[in-house]
């Protein structure tokens, strides 16, 4: 076999990538993609595994994977606390289009996966059945293409709203007019197309258990079918809009619950619920864990080969050797306040002091007070002081996805590591059919429902978690009517940084613990880039209460050293350290104080936009200036030429 590196030619917009042919339309990205075999040597049905198996993972995903997936997924519905440059950017959720961030996961997403898979699609289509390739092998090739095709359109049109289809890399544009984007109905006609195909053609259990199945097209086409489903309010304008009628959304809800019902109770034994310790282990990091249902791999290579994702969330270097750029990243604190301190999810969910801790390499690790009978010479052990004044801004860590090096890995891939990532675990599944019944029982996101409460349950009950009562609504409101003061260091014109007492109405954050549906998600699917796709059915469901879920974060959190506590032995704890809080009025009260605008806040508290994201309409990222330069400003909406197959870029 030949293997050779196809430079692909991005056209004018970034997009349609020229695979077989050359072009004098403009560039705008050249993009090399990896271990694809040269057309002529695709002969066989092995030939053709070999051609997909680079759609799960590796560089066609690694811009996406590096910083996109996290920055997007986990920092802007709040999951992960991140204030660091360009990244911090969109948890504080200051959204632009020239974020460098927003850019790697578009090209990743098109000149990677979806250029791979239609190249894919393209030389497969046109080869000949035989003996060595049977239309049954050939159709489970071009489903397997299809599936991740969809599965790339479906994240770009949910993180960019009208957002270029691109079904064929070798149409040229005639005169280089740019590449018009679609509406979110041609968009989901298209991703529904493949899913569907996906699902007809996959089989039942691959032979290499790591492949998708006819099952993980099916999971992916509920969570299309739910997204649908949920597109029932008006969205704010200049948003863009999707919407069906109550008996549309309940038709999409009953085949979410009948495609995921066929996933839990088809899947032949080979998944199951299972532990978060044996989902999230170590030894498990390159294979389908019981939950698995479709899932990306990276191996430990060379970088952008490997996954980079150890290596930015490790807080130190004893969990990722060489690397390890994650000490100032944790999860958010209202989340991890809303975690009971007996569920067991947390401890594999972030790094918690008091609790001990093994690397793959089997080092003990353990950061907190209690520490002395640990061996200083084989134990990796910090004091809580160390531990809780260090870096650690919301006194945790990132754990999950994270185990530090085993005996057998290499130790000078730094930013290349094995990884696992699930886009759809057995978990999901249930989650995703209560969910839809939830919502054919009261569509209405604050009524509390008792559909769905026993799919709920079997997942916290089979994690460790306590199981909820006998209903539960979408969506609590936490606000509660309140005063108080919060004081804040500001500088004023250039100044020294002053106190200063700011009353509020209401703080964005609360004791109450939410426990509505939202946050069992959150909860339950932290850090595993499910969080901002949760957050837009949310949106779609309800614009209004969606934006008060936002507001009633606290992003602003960050914690120092006591000045009235003088006993040394209380920094070894929480309770040594003061909580700074960002309200939401803040911008609000100080322009009323200073007109002039002569103040900022200063570093230690953060500004975080939420009346900017929400009147913007952030909820859909910007497309990248860069790329959006070479795109059209029409929008086609043409779901019928998707169908007919007439649809022609």
């Amino acid at each position: 076999m030949n293997l050779s590196n196809f430079k692909y030619k991005s056209l004018i917009y970034g997009l349609s990538a020229l695979a077989f042919c050359t072009t004098s339309c403009k560039d705008f990205l050249d993009v090399d993609v990896y271990d694809q075999y040269s057309t002529e040597s695709v002969k066989t049905y092995q030939d053709c595994l070999a051609l997909t198996k680079p759609l799960y993972g590796g560089y066609v995903w690694s811009e996406y994977e590096g910083k996109f997936s996290w920055c997007v997924n986990e920092g802007i519905p709040g999951v992960l606390f991140n204030v660091h440059q360009e990244e911090g950017a969109l948890f504080l959720l200051s959204i632009g289009d020239d974020n460098p961030i927003l850019l790697e996961g578009y090209r990743s997403l098109y000149s990677g996966v979806i250029a791979s898979c239609n190249q894919i699609i393209d030389k497969v289509s046109g080869l000949e059945t035989s003996a060595a390739l049977t239309e049954a092998e050939k159709n489970q090739i071009l489903g397997e293409a299809r599936l991740f095709r969809g599965y790339a359109h479906f994240l770009a049109t949910e993180y960019f709203g009208e957002t270029p289809l691109v079904l064929h890399n070798a149409k040229d544009i005639a005169d280089n007019v740019a590449l018009p984007r679609v509406s979110r109905k041609t968009l989901y006609t298209a991703i529904e197309s493949d899913f569907k195909f996906a699902a007809e053609n996959l089989p039942d259990s691959p032979t290499d258990n790591w492949r998708a199945s006819k099952y993980s097209a099916k999971a992916m086409l509920a969570k299309l079918y739910l997204t649908m489903g949920s597109c029932v309010a008006d969205l704010p304008g200049g948003t863009y809009p999707f919407k069906v009628s109550p008996s549309e959304s309940a038709a999409y809800m009953s085949e979410v619950v009948k495609l995921t019902t066929e996933v839990i109770d088809k899947k032949g034994g080979t998944a199951s619920l299972d532990s978060h310790a044996n989902i999230f282990s170590a030894a498990g990091r390159t294979e389908p864990s019981k939950e698995t249902v479709f899932a990306l791999y990276w191996k430990l290579a060379d970088y952008g080969e490997g996954s980079m994702y150890q290596a930015q969330m490790a807080p130190e270097d004893i969990w990722s050797p060489k690397s390890g750029w994650g000490s100032g990243k944790g999860i958010a604190y209202t989340l991890y306040h809303s975690f009971d301190k007996n569920d067991p999810r947390l401890y594999e969910l972030c790094l918690v002091a008091d609790h001990e801790y093994e690397t793959a390499k089997g080092v003990k690790v353990y950061y907190g007070p209690n520490y002395g009978s640990y061996n200083p010479k084989t134990d990796h052990v910090k004091s809580g002081s160390e531990f809780l004044s260090s870096g650690q801004c919301v006194l945790n860590n990132i754990k999950k996805y994270i185990w530090g090096v085993d005996a057998t890995a290499i130790q000078d891939k730094g930013m290349a590591y094995d990884r696992r990532m699930d886009i759809v675990r057995l978990s999901d599944v249930y989650m995703m059919r209560a969910e839809a019944n939830m919502a054919l029982e009261n569509i209405d996101v604050l009524a509390k429902v008792s559909s769905g409460v026993a799919d709920i349950n079997a997942v916290l009950v089979a994690h460790g978690a306590a199981p909820i009562s006998e209903s539960i609504p979408y969506f609590e409101n936490i606000s509660r009517p309140q005063e108080s003061d919060v004081i804040f260091n500001v500088k004023v014109d250039d100044g020294a940084p002053q106190p200063i007492t700011v009353h509020v109405d209401h703080p964005m954050y609360h004791d109450t613990k939410r426990a509505d549906f939202v946050q069992q998600r959150r909860k339950e699917f932290a850090m595993e880039c499910q969080a901002w796709l949760d957050l837009k059915r949310f949106f779609y469901r309800n614009p209004e209460w969606a934006g008060q879920f936002m507001y009633q974060m606290d992003r602003g959190i960050q914690f120092s050293k006591n000045p009235e506590v003088q006993d040394e032995s209380m920094f070894q704890t929480e309770s040594g350290y003061s909580r700074r809080q960002l309200v939401h009025d803040l911008n609000v009260k100080l322009s009323e104080m200073f007109p002039n605008g002569d103040y900022n806040a200063g570093e230690s508290e953060p500004i975080v936009s939420v009346d900017n994201f929400i009147n913007k309409k952030y909820w859909y990222l910007p497309i990248p200036s860069s790329a959006k330069a070479y795109l059209s400003t029409t929008v086609l909406d043409v779901p019928d030429q998707v169908l007919n197959q007439t649809y022609p870029y």
